[in-house]
């Protein structure tokens, strides 16, 4: 059983050094890096880098037109005319290549990663493992800062104001620090090349995985419908409840 252990354990540490670059003390202070991302985690900042290698980073199967310091062609969740949606789409789809699915309705943006610590499939913190030569790189792919929790593009006038632009997430495998969450895990233990007793397992990290519309229904329309047809309900009620007297003498002479 320990052997099959430590061979899953070998396998996937295989696939974690793909992550694993050695890195340069300057490289932790790119001017570069986005500070408004940097306040995410208040237990372990995460440094990030533009890629520079491709104005229009590609990444499976796409290329990626934006970046956090790129506005957008129109004012994010702006409705839009068909015209202007036109323009949108063909300006984008220009900004790619013309290759590749589409245009997102959320734009995005990709960057390289390098966390302090996040949290795994618990909601618990982990401290991911670093040396003064190595750390644990990671691809997220991020909403737009200017699109977070605002309308989606391309959306019809009646829905446009129910959709939003949500951040999604997804798990990965990391060397994180061990520690007594992770005993009853069954996965083997490797010594630290610091000073000190620390020793490292393998564990999940959350990362930024896409942007995705996302649309709730027209409350607002359903419960004014639900309250006028209850109005009504009553009147009708009202009105067929009234009572109704026998005509007297005095009536007829009235005539």
């Amino acid at each position: 059983m320990l052997i099959a252990h430590c061979f899953q354990a070998l396998v996937a540490l295989l696939g974690l050094a793909a992550v694993f670059q050695q890195v340069k003390s300057q490289e932790h202070y790119n001017d570069t890096l986005i500070d408004h991302r940097m306040k995410r985690s208040p237990r372990g900042n995460k440094h990030r880098h533009a890629i520079h290698s491709d104005e229009r980073p590609f990444f499976h199967g796409r290329y990626y037109p934006y970046s956090h310091n790129r506005a957008l062609k129109f004012d994010p969740g702006q409705m839009l005319l068909p015209r202007q949606n036109k323009q949108l789409l063909d300006y984008e789809y220009g900004l790619m290549g013309n290759q590749g699915p589409g245009v997102d309705c959320c734009p995005s943006v990709i960057e390289m990663v390098e966390p302090e610590g996040g949290k795994n499939d618990q909601d618990i913190y982990v401290e991911l493992y670093k040396s003064d030569n190595y750390r644990q790189r990671f691809f997220e792919v991020s909403c737009h800062k200017d699109v977070l929790n605002k309308p989606c593009r391309f959306m019809d006038k009646k829905i446009h104001q129910s959709s939003k632009c949500v951040q999604q997430h997804t798990f990965t495998y990391a060397l994180v620090k061990d520690t007594p969450d992770h005993r009853n895990k069954n996965l083997p233990t490797f010594p630290g090349a610091d000073a000190g007793n620390k020793t490292y397992t393998l564990d999940y990290i959350s990362v930024r995985s896409g942007c995705s519309c996302m649309v709730t229904p027209n409350n607002t329309r359903r419960n004014q419908k639900k309250h006028k047809d209850k109005v009504h309900k009553k009147k009708h009620a009202a009105t067929k409840n009234v009572p109704v007297f026998p005509e007297t003498a005095i009536d007829r002479s009235k005539r």
